[in-house]
């Protein structure tokens, strides 16, 4: 079985090496190819219009027209400007030492609108160098989402500067003493920026909060518990400016029932949207 797939995977790339079309990833929605290419320094012309045709998401939506002349980019946005760049990075080939460029036509928009990953850091720390390589990696395939699980039983990731025993290594089951601080959050959240890619933080409660549990001696939904969540989510949510915050709700026992619809609105006073888990809080 190993040997037969390992055979089709050649094949398939030996086509895709061969074939007119450039193997893209992921493959545009539209295009046509002459099979004729021209020198990659071309000049190319960037352009914001107010409309895409044929497109069906125009935020994200682009169309590239590369002739003999040179190449023209437009689209409604500078996300889509960004997305058309990242195709234009793999239209490029090395043909005897010399970069080209094929002669195409091509207009393309997302299939889907959030295109994301997540990293459970409350797990396992990731370094910040390895998360901006990765973001700035998938962001070439267009994914325009990362989810940011930040807490977790066993470590709390996010600095905070009101309760710092959060972050203490004693308070920590696994890499214990590594977290973010606010600046390098902020930083992260700009870097996501500038690379088209959403960040959504989250927050876990009141379940996978052991290490809340372990720092205060109590759990999330008692009162003092609920209070400071409150203090917690203010500090991340003056720091953090994106326009969700995820709360998690999943995989636990509500035994105090206006938590979680305390908290909803919290997050909602502060300027924040509010993401949960389903099956979660039954809102």
């Amino acid at each position: 079985m190993k040997r037969i797939l390992t055979t089709l995977l050649i094949v398939t790339f030996c086509c895709l090496a061969h074939a007119s079309i450039p193997p893209l990833l992921p493959m545009p929605q539209k295009s046509a190819f002459t099979g004729k290419y021209v020198k990659a320094d071309m000049p190319v012309n960037e352009k914001i219009v107010s409309h895409i045709d044929g497109a069906i998401f125009q935020d994200e939506a682009y169309h590239i027209h590369i002739t003999s002349k040179g190449v023209n980019i437009e689209a409604t946005t500078q996300c889509g400007l960004y997305w058309a760049r990242q195709t234009m990075a793999q239209l490029k080939t090395d043909k005897k030492g010399k970069q080209l460029l094929p002669l195409c036509e091509i207009t393309d928009w997302p299939a889907f609108r959030i295109r994301g990953y997540m990293h459970d850091i409350g797990r396992s720390y990731i370094p910040m160098d390895e998360l901006k390589t990765e973001i700035a990696m998938l962001s070439r395939f267009k994914i325009n989402t990362f989810h940011w699980h930040l807490t977790e039983n066993q470590a709390w990731r996010l600095e905070s500067k009101l309760y710092p025993q959060l972050n203490a290594p004693a308070n920590m089951e696994r890499s214990k003493g590594k977290f973010y601080t606010l600046a390098e959050a902020r930083e992260l959240v700009e870097f996501c920026r500038q690379h088209h890619v959403l960040l959504i933080p989250e927050i876990d409660m009141p379940g996978h909060s052991a290490a809340f549990e372990r720092t205060f001696g109590f759990g999330m939904q008692t009162a003092e518990g609920t209070r400071i969540m409150k203090d917690i989510i203010a500090e991340a949510c003056d720091a953090l400016d994106v326009p969700y915050l995820h709360i998690g709700t999943d995989e636990v026992q509500f035994t105090n029932p206006q938590f979680v619809p305390e908290m909803v609105a919290f997050v909602r006073s502060k300027g924040k949207k509010v993401i949960s888990w389903n099956p979660g809080w039954n809102y």
